[in-house]
C-alpha cells in the first residue's frame, strides 16, 4: 500500500513538471513568433531592444549589424534574426 502511494505521489510530481515546463517553454516560443513581425524595415535599433525587454523569457545579444533574440527555456531552438543597416535601422526580420 505504501509502496503505491509513493509511486502515484512520483507519477503525480513527473506529469506537473512535464505540463509546468511545455507551458513554459510554449509561452517562450510565443513571445518571438510575435515580437518578430513589429520589426519591420525602418524601425530603429532602439525600438527593436525596447520591444524586446518586454520579453520575459527571451534574451537576445545585439551586434552593429545584428540581433539575435532567443530563449533559453526553448533551448534557442526559436530565434528572431533581425538585421540592422548602417544606420542601426531593421532592414528585415525573420522568424527560424
Amino acid at each position: 500500500m505504501r509502496k503505491r502511494l509513493i509511486l502515484a505521489a512520483v507519477i503525480i510530481v513527473i506529469v506537473v513538471a512535464t505540463a509546468a515546463t511545455a507551458f513554459v517553454w510554449n509561452e517562450a516560443r510565443k513571445e518571438i513568433k510575435f515580437l518578430c513581425p513589429n520589426f519591420a524595415p525602418g524601425v530603429t535599433q532602439q525600438s527593436v531592444v525596447t520591444q524586446l525587454d518586454t520579453g520575459t523569457f527571451l534574451r537576445y545579444q545585439v551586434t552593429s549589424t545584428r540581433i539575435i533574440a532567443d530563449s533559453a527555456y526553448n533551448v534557442g531552438l526559436y530565434r528572431c534574426v533581425i538585421e540592422l543597416d548602417d544606420s542601426a535601422r531593421v532592414i528585415e526580420a525573420k522568424y527560424d
